[in-house]
């Protein structure tokens, strides 16, 4: 292909590219009119800066509909990976259990194998279909009296699968066990209903779906749920209290947040609340789905995961996360060349997520995703499959 080719980036399972319009002109209004420290002091600039992360945290409660109606318990982090391992840190204690899945990401994986070789907890991981989809009941199944917390993915970043949360949550609820989702790759683009869920815990980021900037995500905390302090330091309240205050959202927040990175991500849920939301899951269904219906074409190329009913068809029960291999060559090999002779950007290898590859049939190499986003364009879709096409003859 020619160098002028313009770049075709189907890597938004990691990050989403471009982000929202809005989203660049925010962070510069904000970052030379109202950067200042948020309520740490007195004058108009600070309370304005406090002012605009109060209306996000009431933004975020209501997009997760946390039944706790309590703003403050929105909690900002860096990212998803901060979130869980806020989550988990804080929820468990010396002798839990804890529940998860063979699907989840590093950033659930290492923090408990992390707690585990300190000889804090003890998990058991569930393991899913070979179409990457969890059954309810092998959950519930793996509940011990000694489990505190199960925590699930919401869909996988390998194959998009969604999964059955509601489930999930009722039975948690049922058993009287804390359940936390990690909703890094469905929140902005499927509905996270903490209520309807039954969810006690989600951690989000801003960066994907959300078509926010890097650096942004949280934890929103349900009520009565205990969880503790993990980080301590100035919070802009009690300065002269030796403990850290136990007061949400203070009790899971130290320092100066990223107030630049937060008016960006109040400006990327402006643009997707401006009716564009329900469309663009159904605009990168659509492409997903033709992608597949092409794949379906190739000789050698084999889509991996669970929700595909037939050509051009994603199922309901996926996202617009696709892995794909190919008969006699690598991820790395395929990635290389999609990038070096097509200016497409995709991802390959493991996806941080080494143990749902085992459960697909994909390691130890891993798989070629192809992630799409609001901006990717049937054209792109085409340029992809006739890439792939060229490869594999």
């Amino acid at each position: 292909m020619p160098e002028t080719t313009p770049l075709i980036y189907l890597d938004n399972a990691a990050t989403s590219f471009p982000k929202a319009p809005t989203v660049a002109p925010a962070m510069v209004e904000f970052l030379t009119h109202r950067a200042v420290n948020p309520e740490r002091s007195g004058f108009d600039l600070s309370l304005e800066a406090g002012r605009m992360v109060d209306q996000v945290r009431n933004r975020l409660d209501r997009l997760f509909n946390n039944p706790a109606a309590d703003p403050d318990r929105s909690i900002f982090t860096a990212n998803a990976t901060d979130a869980l391992n806020l989550a988990i840190q804080g929820i468990c204690r010396p002798g839990d259990h804890v529940v998860a899945t063979v699907l989840e990401h590093n950033s659930v994986l290492r923090p408990l194998f992390m707690l585990r070789k300190a000889g804090v907890i003890t998990f058991d991981l569930v393991a899913c279909d070979a179409g990457g989809r969890l059954d309810p009941q092998a959950i519930e199944s793996a509940i011990k009296p000694s489990t505190r917390l199960v925590i699930m993915t919401h869909a996988s970043n390998v194959c998009g699968t969604v999964q059955p949360a509601a489930e999930v949550g009722a039975l948690c609820r049922r058993r009287g066990v804390l359940f936390l989702l990690d909703s890094a790759q469905t929140a902005g683009l499927i509905p996270v209903d903490m209520a309807a869920m039954q969810t006690d815990l989600v951690a989000f980021t801003g960066h994907k779906s959300l078509l926010g900037p890097t650096g942004t995500g949280g934890l929103v905390v349900g009520p009565e749920v205990d969880i503790r302090s993990t980080r301590w330091g100035g919070t802009g309240v009690r300065s002269a209290q030796q403990d850290h205050p136990e007061k949400f959202p203070w009790r899971l927040e130290a320092g100066t947040l990223n107030t630049v990175g937060i008016a960006g991500l109040a400006a990327a849920l402006d643009w997707i609340e401006a009716g564009t939301g329900g469309s663009i899951l159904d605009h990168e269904r659509g492409l997903a789905g033709k992608f597949i219906g092409g794949c379906s074409q190739l000789d050698g190329v084999v889509v991996h995961g669970g929700g595909i009913s037939g050509p051009d068809i994603l199922g309901p029960e996926n996202l617009p996360v696709i892995s794909v291999t190919v008969k006699g060559r690598s991820p790395e090999e395929i990635g290389l060349f999609l990038d070096s002779d097509w200016n497409i950007a995709v991802r390959t290898g493991l996806h941080c997520a080494p143990l749902a590859h085992e459960a697909l049939g994909t390691s130890p190499e891993g798989s070629v995703r192809f992630s799409f986003g609001p901006f990717n364009t049937d054209r792109d879709v085409d340029t992809a499959i006739e890439a792939l096409d060229h490869l594999t003859k």
